[in-house]
């Protein structure tokens, strides 16, 4: 009798383990983030977590066009934020969005700068003084597809073509940057805040593409209330306000 009451009270008791363990797991949410959001998105992480604690958002930071790619080779994601609407608007078009729509996340401005050299036109990258020009990759990363608009627009593609160097993503570009690994360096306004040391000259938004960052919900089985509710999250004003300090534009 004494056993069969210890065995029955043993299997209670891994029972309402199991069950505490059930009822504390926590709701993952994948999401897809261009780089260059890196340092923003760690806090929205943060604030949004300590609000909402059956939440565990899993970011994949990366640059947009490699991410795109991962969605569509079938990477987990429930969440895409691009620094190109190019991108989102090949998901679209091939059906991959929730109601086949997205929004507007925010926005940014292309700068040039140097850890070396006071940059006074973009005309100053043909001088032989710029013997290295740092810029995103051109089949993936936006900040570089931007760049190059500015390169062709300016007619100087011919003159620092031999220059370039091409990097993986917005960070990389920056790091070469402050380094000085690179003479100067096409980034986004937002790479520059808190970077002390740098020669930064602003570039005219007329010679690129506008710089929007739009946000879609990815098509997904699971979660969707809650997945709703962290985009809804992510259009909110407490989110602009962390967005502009860190060097966006609503």
């Amino acid at each position: 009798m004494y056993r069969k009451l210890l065995s029955l009270f043993i299997i209670l008791s891994i029972g309402m383990i199991v069950l505490g363990c059930e009822k504390h797991e926590k709701t993952k949410i994948n999401v897809s983030v261009a780089v260059s959001l890196k340092n923003p998105f760690q806090e929205i992480e943060k604030l949004y977590e300590q609000e909402n604690k059956d939440i565990d958002l899993v970011l994949n930071f990366g640059s947009s066009g490699s991410l795109k790619q991962q969605i569509v080779q079938g990477a987990p994601c429930n969440i895409f934020i691009s620094a190109s609407k190019k991108y989102m608007d090949e998901l679209k078009k091939d059906n991959y969005l929730i109601d086949n729509k997205y929004n507007e996340f925010t926005k940014n401005r292309l700068v040039l700068a140097s850890s070396t050299k006071d940059i006074k036109s973009i005309d100053d990258l043909k001088n032989n003084e710029y013997k290295k020009i740092g810029i995103g990759d051109l089949k993936s990363v936006p900040v570089g597809q931007y760049a190059n608009e500015v390169i062709i627009n300016k007619g100087i593609k011919n003159d620092i073509e031999n220059k370039l160097v091409y990097g993986k993503d917005a960070k990389e570009v920056l790091a070469w940057v402050v380094s000085g690994n690179v003479d100067a360096g096409f980034l986004y306004s937002s790479d520059t805040i808190n970077k002390k040391n740098l020669h930064i000259y602003n570039i005219a938004n007329d010679l690129h593409s506008p710089i929007v960052y739009p946000v879609g919900i990815i098509k997904s089985e699971n979660n969707l209330d809650q997945i709703k509710k962290f985009n809804k999250y992510l259009l909110s004003n407490d989110v602009k306000d962390i967005l502009k300090n860190y060097g966006y534009e609503s």
